[in-house]
């Protein structure tokens, strides 16, 4: 029991009116520290008893035990933890104090080889130097089984034929040291015929070195470099490098926004019908030539860049049956795409959906706003602002200058199709 100050002024005070009524003389002084003692004393028995009748009527109107004060530890329900969740509980860090985020919880797929040779299921991450691969296994089994199960994995690194392979068991972790920033391929193997492994998933963790590093994006970025050169002839052919399964980037998260931000300076709008390119077909599949519509329209951005991407379409044409002269069915619909040229990766892909987007750009080069239709051929000769009202606005530019400073020539990509492209103006 705990008494203020107060308190036992208050209790001083009454003993010493007490000892007064009842003693004279030298006779109040002890008095008056016998009935304060008694008062303390007597007040404690109160409250006491109050607190335990108390207790006992709340617990006895829920039919449920008194709540344990905060900061102690929950006593077990029903006896001793079960082996499961004990097994999947996570580990504690090595030494000292680690900094984790859940990446996912993979379950294999039996009989299945995709997308390589033994492997039934992947995820791929964007990794970077310094981080650690958290790999454990949970079988589905309630108990966790008497043996440590266990599941074959592989890692694919960004190196060119860097995969190894390795068991992922229900025990200890599993930690992998990424020494190099780039994508990698976990991959779910398939069990030993004749043998099958225990039923269950594969959860990934990541460590990082910093708390910042935890709201880094780990979603790859596909798409693939170009080189510019002219053949013999002098015409300009685009070369696509660097295009394969795992890339070395990483894809920034757009943001939804109620508004433009103040200041941000309007780059494109469709309204003005100002496109580079307009009505063509896909140059890649001359079959869809006369019902893939495309308007496209260049700009050349640096890494770091932000731009908003508003779009406000009008869904009535693209609403309807498509009819196609080979008999085949089909409906209209749209979409529209800001890619690095010519392979990507994207700053946004979507359908006909309003929105207004905040997109950061990831790397220097070109870049192509594009808007694709997939309608009769009549719609070939229609403004874009039939379908959408669109503008692009630059919210910060590292390099405003540079945003329309190349040629708009006829190119080649590759051997594959000739198309209007953006070259570089010192290309010659």
């Amino acid at each position: 029991m705990s008494w203020s100050p107060g308190q036992h002024a208050v209790l001083l005070g009454l003993a010493l009116v007490l000892a007064l009524r009842l003693a004279s003389g030298w006779a109040v002084l002890p008095a008056t520290l016998v009935l304060w003692v008694a008062l303390v004393l007597a007040a404690g028995l109160i409250d006491a008893l109050f607190r335990r009748s108390r207790t006992g009527s709340t617990a006895a109107q829920g039919g449920h035990e008194p709540a344990a004060p905060a900061g102690a530890a929950l006593a077990p329900l029903h006896g001793p933890v079960p082996r499961a969740i004990v097994m999947a509980m996570p580990s504690a860090a090595p030494a000292g104090r680690e900094w984790r985020r859940h990446v996912a919880d993979l379950a294999p797929f039996h009989n299945e080889r995709y997308p390589r040779a033994d492997i039934c299921a992947t995820h791929e991450m964007f990794l970077r130097a310094g981080d650690v691969l958290l790999l454990r296994f949970h079988p589905d089994a309630p108990d966790g089984g008497d043996v440590p199960a266990h599941w074959p994995c592989d890692l694919c690194a960004p190196e060119p034929g860097a995969r190894r392979w390795f068991e992922v068991g229900s025990g200890d972790e599993t930690r992998i040291a990424i020494e190099r920033s780039g994508v990698y391929s976990l991959g779910i193997g398939q069990d030993a015929p004749g043998a099958p492994a225990a039923a269950g998933s594969i959860g990934i963790w990541l460590a990082v070195p910093t708390p910042d590093a935890l709201s880094l994006p780990l979603e790859p970025a596909h798409g693939a470099g170009c080189r510019y050169e002219q053949d013999a002839d002098g015409g300009v052919v685009v070369r696509i490098e660097g295009e394969r399964p795992l890339q070395a980037h990483a894809r920034l998260p757009s943001r939804a926004l109620r508004e433009v931000p103040r200041g941000a300076c309007l780059l494109f709008a469709s309204a003005a019908d100002v496109w580079d390119v307009s009505g063509v077909g896909d140059p890649a599949s001359d079959w869809l030539a006369q019902y893939r519509h495309l308007h496209r329209w260049y700009l050349q951005l640096s890494r770091g860049d932000v731009l908003v991407l508003e779009q406000a379409w009008r869904t009535g044409e693209l609403d309807r049956p498509l009819p196609r002269d080979d008999g085949a069915t089909g409906f209209t619909d749209a979409r529209l795409r800001l890619y690095a040229f010519v392979r990507g990766p994207s700053l946004h892909d979507g359908s006909a959906v309003d929105g207004r987007d905040a997109l950061t750009c990831g790397a220097d080069g070109f870049h192509c706003l594009e808007l694709e239709l997939h309608g009769p051929p009549e719609w070939r000769g229609r403004p874009a602002t039939d379908f959408v009202d669109l503008r692009l606005w630059g919210a910060f530019l590292q390099r405003p200058q540079a945003l329309r400073d190349f040629d708009l020539r006829d190119g080649r990509v590759e051997d594959w199709y000739r198309m209007p492209m953006p070259v570089p103006r010192d290309l010659g």
